[in-house]
């Protein structure tokens, strides 16, 4: 099996796999996010809207309830699962509104996902579910009710409640500093037949000797201070990924690589099928990789890739369609067009779109505004200013009435640049609005202010072919790269980050 990425509902993924395939599951799920779980934007807005509590008990919260009872007919682990909702109701006392209905809408979220987990699990296998302690209590009612569906003899299958501790700044006065995770620990088995290769972890005792007991030994290290390899516990103390450290990606998020090594090596061998549902910046595949393992990540959000081929390029120096796949990502014209049309993801079209360009994304805001942005400097004939290119990306066939809207966008927002990017045609009357824009000067030349971009399939064979269409100022460099993998890159070769 080749390694895989997946771009989409990790919902409608796992539904495509066959039962019993996956060996471990180890997940970091969103904890108080919605939508747009595990979004993949440094110094944005929108990673705040991202990571803000938005759950809400709406339309698309009772869909997924309903397809819960509808799908609890048959049986299983749908059934032990609406039950298990059917008593949250009642604890949450039918909340519509408020934390108690955000809660509820979570659970609706998880409560199916974390069926198809418990599915495609084999027997041998193993999942550890990281989660916060505001959410953690909830979500192992639902494990324990799915993973002991029949099972007369209850909690057979939860192995341990992890507590993942870690020194973080921030103090509060009202409580004690908050500084630890859980990691739920269950297996498809009720039996000891999982994979679960004991560890031992390393301790040092000050200047004495330890009393001896059953699993643990002594040693002495070159300095003659003494110290202890015992079996690990249920309390890991590993450092989180701090603003200082070598790991950070910038990811909000993101989890040390060591914790999901030590879940990796404990519950499974190498060769063994690792999955990441939510993938975010692929901390489970690195882990995964770097100890022999098969694996598969799925993620929400097309942002997430870059990062992930970053990672995996530079720690591994593995590269996508040739060392492992990618599902889900636009790779020809007509994946561009499904995406695009998709109803749930047009905002990933557009955030595809606009990376192609180096710009960055911008928040789901609507009409009005524009979906990637990035800052240049701009020489006159008289000084260097700063200035900024923005975009936006129409899906559909375009109209005269968008393209005189985005002129207004780039006036309002006094933008030096900005980029039209469709899908569909663009008439003359929209190319003479371009023009009546005018130009702006930079080093010497003039570009057009108004420029268009229609994706077409010349741009996914040979991604050089988009310079034809767009007039960039020459420190702007457009690499061509493998089915519309691409960077843009300054006048000292360093990437623009975005």
């Amino acid at each position: 099996m080749k390694n895989k990425l997946y771009f989409g509902d990790n919902l409608e993924v796992m539904r495509e796999f066959e039962s019993d395939s996956v060996d471990l599951i180890a997940t970091d799920p969103p904890f108080n996010s919605g939508r747009d779980y595990n979004i993949f934007l440094a110094d944005s807005k929108a990673q705040k809207k991202a990571f803000a509590d938005i759950w809400t008990w709406d339309d698309a919260a009772k869909d997924q309830r309903a397809e819960i009872e509808k799908r609890a007919q048959r049986g299983g682990a749908y059934e032990a699962l609406n039950n298990a909702l059917k008593g949250y109701d009642l604890v949450l006392q039918n909340a519509v509104s408020g934390n108690k209905a955000a809660m509820r809408a979570y659970l609706a979220f998880m409560g199916p996902r974390l069926a198809e987990i418990w599915r495609i699990l084999k027997p041998s296998g193993s999942v550890y579910l990281h989660c916060d302690p505001s959410a953690s209590h909830y979500l192992k009612g639902i494990m324990d009710a799915v993973w002991d569906q029949g099972n007369r003899k209850k909690n057979e299958h939860f192995r341990n409640e992890i507590v993942w501790a870690y020194r973080t700044g921030g103090v509060s006065k009202a409580w004690f500093g908050r500084k630890h995770d859980i990691i739920l620990f269950y297996t498809k088995s009720p039996k000891r037949e999982h994979i679960f290769n004991l560890k031992k972890e390393r301790s040092y005792n000050r200047d004495f000797k330890p009393y001896k007991f059953k699993g643990v030994s002594e040693y002495q290290d070159e300095e003659g201070k003494w110290y202890t390899m015992a079996a690990l516990r249920d309390v890991w103390e590993i450092n989180a990924v701090g603003r200082s450290s070598g790991e950070r990606l910038g990811y909000p998020t993101q989890k040390p690589i060591e914790l999901y090594q030590r879940i990796i090596e404990v519950s499974s061998h190498e060769g063994c099928v690792v999955l990441d549902p939510f993938a975010g910046c692929g901390t489970t595949i690195d882990a995964a990789h770097a100890l022999n393992r098969r694996w598969i990540g799925i993620d929400l959000t097309i942002l997430a890739l870059e990062p992930m081929q970053k990672r995996l390029l530079e720690r591994h120096g593995i590269k996508p369609h040739v060392d492992y796949q990618i599902f889900g990502y636009p790779t020809n014209l007509q994946e561009a067009r499904k995406l695009a049309e998709h109803p749930r993801r047009k905002h990933d079209f557009a955030n595809w779109a606009v990376t192609r360009l180096g710009l960055r994304p911008t928040p789901d805001v609507g009409d009005g505004g524009f979906d990637g942005v990035a800052s240049m400097q701009v020489w006159t004939i008289y000084e260097k200013e700063d200035a900024q290119i923005i975009a936006e990306v129409k899906s559909g066939n375009p109209t005269l009435t968008q393209v005189r809207a985005f002129c207004h966008t780039i006036r309002k927002n006094k933008a030096k640049m900005g980029v039209f990017i469709t899908l569909g045609k663009i008439t003359n009357g929209m190319r003479q609005e371009a023009e009546d824009m005018g130009t702006f000067e930079h080093n010497k030349q003039t570009y057009p202010r108004f420029q268009f971009w229609e994706i077409d399939e010349a741009y996914f064979d040979d991604p050089a072919s988009i310079k034809k269409q767009i007039r960039i100022p020459e420190q702007w460099i457009i690499e061509p790269g493998r089915k519309a993998e691409r960077h843009v890159k300054d006048t000292q070769g360093g990437l623009i980050k975005h």
